[in-house]
């Protein structure tokens, strides 16, 4: 029922912070051996049993459950994109000295794309102690100075041997003014606004959060049969303790047509998901009018799901007005659930 939350999820909340992600870490180690973000720093870890996809014919996976799945599976996969761009950078640039300096900031750059693109990049890296600082540039590939180029991130990390904690701001209108830094997965969409990721870990234990907010982001896609239009100015939040236990919450204004339920205008999408130490978990997701603005065939949707320790649903409930579109739809007990509601609010 759900799937067109699923499907817009997707291609648009995970292409965006995914792009984001992927842009974070390029650049960032030089020939002084800073220390920079990791991919374990950013990336979205799920209980083992929940993210086994592995389906039983005769057991279900909740809808909500499978979005919440598959979004932290794309960003995670454009994580790991990042990663491997940032090997081939930090081996470059490894093996040349910094261009120039500037107080304590090493400047390296302006260095041309190495992937022939129109594009021009520059690093500064600022260290003291624990801490990194860093500003990524970006210009055209002729830009002979910094002053010729913009600031695309800029960010910093503080890391020991018992915790990391550091972010990024990506600016997407510096994306859109040189197209060439997206990959030929995000050549479609559009981007206005930015995003600032901050992030917390501490390595002795499972504590991690990482906060995404994002700043008049809007994304639009043009795609090959239809158009959308996505905005957020909210915050997506990963919290995960240190005993295992987590939630995460995601919101997102977008049109949510998949399946004739609503029209053009857009609704506020929010998805959260909190889980147990040992797995069992409680989703919850909503698609509501905003000011007065919406077109949902029946008004506001809401569903509430719950989940063991395998992964496979218990309990789900959908809103009454919408049980005409799929009178099926509700199935189990409520008192299966692990957690109660107040499991999102922590």
């Amino acid at each position: 029922m759900m799937a067109g939350m699923t499907t817009l999820t997707r291609s648009t909340l995970a292409a965006s912070i995914a792009l984001s992600l992927l842009s974070g870490g390029c650049f960032l180690l030089g020939e002084g051996g800073a220390k920079f973000i990791e991919a374990d720093d950013v990336r979205l870890d799920l209980p083992g049993a929940v993210s086994n996809r592995d389906v039983d014919p005769s057991m279900i996976h909740g809808d909500l459950h499978d979005a919440a799945i598959r979004v932290t599976e794309d960003v995670n996969t454009w994580v790991t994109s990042m990663v491997e761009t940032s090997a081939r950078v930090v081996e470059y640039l490894d093996r040349v000295p910094e261009t120039s300096r500037d107080g304590n900031t090493r400047v390296y750059g302006p260095y041309a794309d190495r992937d022939g693109r129109d594009l021009g990049w520059l690093v500064r890296i600022d260290e003291s102690a624990d801490t990194t600082n860093f500003e990524l540039h970006v210009g055209p590939r002729t830009a002979a100075s910094q002053a010729d180029m913009n600031k695309l991130m800029s960010g910093s990390l503080v890391a020991t041997e018992e915790d990391r904690s550091g972010g990024f701001t990506l600016d997407f209108d510096v994306v859109e003014k040189y197209p060439d830094i997206k990959g030929d997965a995000a050549k479609l969409y559009t981007y206005a606004g930015a995003v600032s990721v901050t992030f917390e870990r501490q390595l002795g234990s499972d504590f991690k959060h990482i906060d995404m907010d994002f700043q008049d982001l809007s994304v639009l896609y043009e795609g090959f049969l239809d158009d959308d239009a996505f905005f957020s100015d909210d915050t997506y939040t990963y919290h995960r303790a240190a005993d295992g236990s987590g939630s995460f919450r995601l919101a997102l204004l977008g049109e949510w047509d998949d399946f004739g339920w609503s029209g053009p205008a857009q609704e506020n999408m929010t998805l959260e998901w909190a889980w147990t130490p040992t797995g069992e978990g409680r989703t919850r997701g909503s698609i509501v009018e905003v000011d007065g603005v919406g077109d949902m065939k029946h008004g506001d949707l809401a569903l509430e799901e719950c989940f063991g320790a395998d992964g496979y649903l218990t309990w789900r409930q959908i809103n009454d007005a919408y049980l005409v579109e799929a009178p099926e739809y509700n199935l189990g007990d409520p008192k299966s659930c692990a957690l109660g509601v107040d499991a999102f609010d922590k």
